[in-house]
């Protein structure tokens, strides 16, 4: 998918129709910022420090977003 900053409407429409590749094309999409927002400190036996993504919290912020995507209503006015 191209560097582009918003999805095209065409993507989300197809999404929120259930279209599996097109979800995971969203899914792709936002994969930069789901795995910044499940970054965590984590310690190890020496008090070091490390960041590391939470798959378990990034997992869950995906259903999130599949949820909303399949959720999403486009009215026709």
């Amino acid at each position: 998918m191209e560097k582009n900053k918003h999805l095209p409407f065409k993507l989300i429409v197809y999404a929120a129709n259930g279209d599996e590749e097109t979800i995971k094309k969203i899914l792709n999409f936002y994969d930069g910022y789901i795995s910044k927002l499940s970054l965590r400190q984590m310690y190890d036996e020496y008090g070091n420090v490390y960041i590391v993504v939470d798959s378990e919290l990034k997992g869950k912020l995906q259903e999130a977003v599949m949820k909303m995507v399949l959720n999403f209503e486009i009215a026709v006015i």
